[in-house]
């Protein structure tokens, strides 16, 4: 066996290595081949009008592919070929357990889990207590262990309350985790250390790969020399320096995204009039983590359910979007609301054009990143949690056969979170209450 001196002496190369980009000790997770795959929830709230979202019926049926996009998604045409549409998937598990729709419908949104008792009062007057589980976004981070500098990393935009309706990310049963809503704080971060200059920062990067080449010369001469248990060491150190490499390419070839000044600060980050700014700065920051390998797996709340929130920067009148949504389907003012929801796809086709704009390998990081935008309710007039209106974008070259409008009948959305997970490389067999799962989607 190789002197154990000589073997750490040539080996510690490596390890050195692995401290420059300040990686956690925890550096050994499922890696991919390419290009790592990331997931990023967007949640809007209080629901949509299903039949102004789905897709327009043409002679009584709609295809899977080259369907008519519905009118309040309209703004996502440009990225039609490049996302999922389902019709047919039910938030069974919210019809169960205590408090309100909105309290049910935030709880087990993420979790698949039957909310908890407690005394939390909702809008409706009925108490609730927070999730019954872990979050799939915590779920799929755990299973990864990704060595970035954030595990995950929640933004809110407005995120007023400490309240089950205002939480839908938890790290086990009744653990609720709360989104940062100061773009200043979430920057800092994600950011700060970070070399200001990127021509700077571009030859340290370059130089940190050419150390990195060499060692893996040293790992081959290495391999042949130790015995099978060091050669399984070796072996897991080189799997850690193949995915240093790859994060060392995404950051040399986009240093803008990795460095920069803070946001200005709001002088009220919970203000109306400033709720679309921060949703934009917010935007920018998490798709510069995920390019930057930050993180892998984000999230970013609009706002939360049973909000008071009013649009000052839209024609929708003076009322709040929880009002809007529970207007009657004959209301004039249902118009307004439609321009909200309009709105907010606008939203996530910036964040799709933004995800878009960083080319990756043969690819964009739109291509190696799911992105999933979901809500509590289905309908906010009646509290709905049927026929949910999910949308998966992006992932085209991660594993996700893009272009397409699925529909099912009435399956649970335990389902798709647990194809979720598949497509982010953890095959776990089901998620949340099993009584609502029956495992992956069929066709996705």
């Amino acid at each position: 066996m190789m002197d154990r001196r000589a073997f750490l002496r040539r080996a510690g190369a490596a390890a050195l290595a692995l401290p420059l980009l300040q990686l956690p000790r925890r550096a050994y997770g499922q890696l991919d081949p390419g290009f790592p795959h990331r997931l990023l929830v967007f949640f809007t709230p209080n629901g949509t009008k299903k039949e102004l979202w789905s897709p327009k019926q043409e002679h009584g049926d709609t295809r899977e592919r080259g369907y008519t996009m519905g009118s309040l998604l309209r703004p996502l045409l440009p990225f039609q070929d490049r996302m999922v549409l389902f019709d047919g998937i039910d938030l069974a598990v919210a019809a169960e357990g205590p408090g309100g729709p909105h309290q049910r419908g935030m709880a087990s949104l993420l979790t698949g889990a039957v909310i908890t008792e407690g005394d939390f009062v909702g809008g409706d007057g009925r108490r609730a207590g927070w999730g019954g589980g872990i979050s799939i976004d915590q779920l799929i981070a755990r299973h990864l262990q990704p060595a970035t500098r954030l595990t995950t990393f929640e933004l809110g935009v407005r995120v007023l309350e400490s309240l089950p309706r205002a939480r839908m990310i938890y790290g086990g049963p009744e653990q609720p985790l709360p989104p940062e809503n100061d773009p200043v704080v979430a920057f800092t971060r994600a950011f700060e250390g970070v070399d200001a200059d990127p021509a700077v920062m571009r030859r340290r990067l370059l130089r940190r790969q050419s150390v990195l080449d060499a060692v893996k010369g040293d790992f081959r001469d290495l391999q042949s020399r130790v015995s099978r248990v060091d050669r399984e060491k070796l072996e897991r150190h080189a799997e850690a320096l193949r995915d240093l490499e790859r994060r060392l390419a995404v950051v040399a070839e986009q240093p803008g995204l990795c460095q920069g000044e803070a946001p200005q600060r709001e002088a009220d980050v919970m203000a109306q009039g400033a709720y679309a700014t921060l949703l934009d700065q917010q935007a920018d920051i998490v798709v510069n983590a995920l390019a930057c390998d930050v993180t892998r797996v984000a999230s970013l709340q609009c706002s939360s359910a049973v909000n008071a929130l009013r649009f000052p920067h839209l024609p929708v009148g003076d009322y709040e979007g929880h009002a809007l949504s529970h207007m009657g389907d004959g209301s004039e003012i249902q118009q307004d609301w439609e321009g909200v929801l309009g709105w907010y796809a606008e939203q996530f086709a910036q964040i799709l054009r933004r995800l878009d704009a960083v080319p990756e390998g043969d690819g964009t990081l739109l291509d190696h990143t799911f992105v999933l935008w979901v809500n509590e309710l289905s309908r906010g007039n009646t509290h709905s949690h049927l026929d949910m209106p999910f949308i998966l974008a992006g992932g085209g070259k991660a594993g996700l056969s893009t272009g397409r409008y699925l529909r099912y009948d009435g399956v649970p959305h335990n389902d798709l979170l647990v194809s979720i997970a598949h497509l982010m490389q953890v095959p776990i067999p089901t998620f949340g209450d099993p009584r609502f799962c029956n495992g992956p989607l069929v066709g996705l």
